[in-house]
């Protein structure tokens, strides 16, 4: 069984958030647009700040 470290159970539920997980399945995090991958690194930024 995979286990994930704390950053990625933060990628995958900022994933979720947009609505990407299917997609992320079929493609992987490679696949994504460097617009949904920005959203995602985003998000993770915004809420590391706080």
């Amino acid at each position: 069984m995979w286990r994930l470290d704390e950053k990625a159970k933060r990628k995958y539920a900022a994933a979720e958030r947009f609505g990407l997980t299917e997609e992320l399945r079929r493609v992987g995090w490679a696949g994504l647009s460097a617009k949904d991958s920005g959203r995602i690194g985003g998000s993770l930024k915004s809420k590391r700040k706080t």
